[in-house]
């Protein structure tokens, strides 16, 4: 016989912050799976049977399944609706460390607000959270993809660490979403879906890299919210969708910059396949300024105090040759520190402050002031150029294989931030 769940609280002054809903928790009030095969079946069973108000409120209509209140909220859906979630493991949402049904100790902590999993060592390993932004077709996507393929496979190695996917669901999400299209069948990966549509952008690929450069390794949490560019329109949109959240909290934002989308160069590069010309960039930055002011009750004049990486997706364009004078304006020349390779296993501040230099002369002359002058509205910023794909699509294929260029730096960049050497 189950019983009666309590909702209690013990303050153990650690807080987590939730790569999934973004929420700050107390480490001593979370919620509990128990890893038992039977329990949440059981559970609804004696639920439906006793008819005690606080136990049906988390059993479905027809008492077969105990539902997933909170995920089910998290994902915007009706708990006692037929699209409910339903729990695959009992729940227990008290501090008491044991199941109220089978009386076994849990260990399987989640999230109380999304009922997502905290991971062993929350506790002593903390995490730093970081998110990617930009407009429509910037090219996220494709930026992500490749710089988990990069992060995972070169710069981990690089820097004496490990990258590791945070689930099953995130190994899964990636092979199946990102890396299977991308790299084997070499197509484009579709158009992003809003997030008030697609439960798929509200659930992050999260992914943990270790760095053991000491006696205590240090530990990163990236979570890639893989946002549609619409969702970045205005403030009030970012707010309905409480994307504010996520973007306050990060430790450090990634802003995406199409350059064939700027009208400067638009109207005078010579490329195939060009894209129309895009928002201002400097309005979609302008919103998440707006947003991060606004729930860090900062005064408009403030500093933000999130470092921020203004990344120019697609940059391989930028080599060709020179057709005339007015493309040279908007090309990188054989000089541009662009050709430099950074130093590997290493923070290369030297080759690093070269391009910013470089970038920052460059986006003042195709962007204008407000642009410059809204970036320095952020304490710490850096301006980089990469590649994902090193190719310019054909279609909806890729006429070669992904040849990624300097995709990692901005996350170099940014992890040195946080103590990275």
């Amino acid at each position: 016989m189950a019983r009666k769940q309590k909702e209690t609280t013990k303050s153990t002054g650690k807080e987590y912050l939730c790569p999934y809903c973004f929420s700050k928790v107390d480490l001593g009030n979370v919620h509990y799976m128990c890893s038992g095969q039977t329990c949440a079946k059981m559970f609804a069973e004696t639920a439906a049977m006793t008819r005690r108000a606080d136990a049906t409120k988390y059993v479905s209509a027809d008492g077969q399944n105990e539902i997933d209140y909170e995920k089910s909220l998290f994902f915007g859906k009706d708990p006692r609706g037929r699209d409910a979630v339903i729990a695959r493991n009992h729940i227990i949402r008290d501090s008491s460390g044991t199941c109220d049904v089978c009386r076994r100790p849990v260990y399987i902590r989640v999230c109380p607000i999304c009922h997502n999993l905290i991971p062993p060592g929350a506790e002593e390993e903390g995490n730093r959270i970081f998110v990617i932004l930009g407009p429509k077709s910037v090219g996220k996507s494709h930026y992500i993809a490749v710089l988990i393929n990069q992060l995972k496979n070169y710069v981990s190695t690089e820097f004496n660490g490990v990258l590791n996917a945070a689930s099953d669901s995130t190994t899964m999400k990636y092979r199946e979403m990102y890396y299977k299209r991308l790299f084997e069948e070499k197509r484009k990966l579709p158009p992003t879906k809003s997030y008030d549509v697609s439960d798929e952008s509200r659930e992050p690929l999260i992914y943990y890299m270790r760095i053991f450069d000491s006696d205590k390794p240090k530990v990163f949490t990236f979570a890639f919210f893989d946002t549609a560019g619409e969702d970045l329109v205005s403030s009030d949109k970012m707010m309905s969708l409480n994307l504010n959240s996520f973007i306050s909290k990060a430790a450090g934002i990634v802003y995406l910059v199409d350059p064939l989308q700027i009208r400067y160069i638009n109207q005078r590069i010579h490329v195939e396949n060009k894209p129309p010309v895009g928002p201002d960039v400097s309005d979609v930055l302008n919103n998440i300024c707006q947003i991060i002011r606004t729930n860090k009750k900062m005064s408009p004049r403030a500093r933000i105090d999130i470092p921020l990486a203004v990344v120019l997706t697609k940059s391989d364009v930028l080599f060709k040759n020179s057709e005339d004078e007015e493309e040279d304006k908007v090309l990188f020349g054989q000089c541009s520190s662009l050709h430099i390779e950074r130093e590997r296993g290493k923070f290369d501040k030297e080759n690093f402050d070269q391009i910013d230099a470089e970038l920052t002369e460059y986006l003042h002359r195709c962007l204008g002031d407000n642009f410059i002058q809204t970036v320095g509205g952020f304490q710490e910023h850096c301006f980089f150029a990469v590649s994902a794909l090193g190719c310019n699509p054909t279609g909806s294929g890729l006429p070669r294989a992904v040849n990624p260029m300097r995709v990692e730096d901005p996350f170099i960049w940014l992890l040195n931030r946080e103590g990275l050497q």
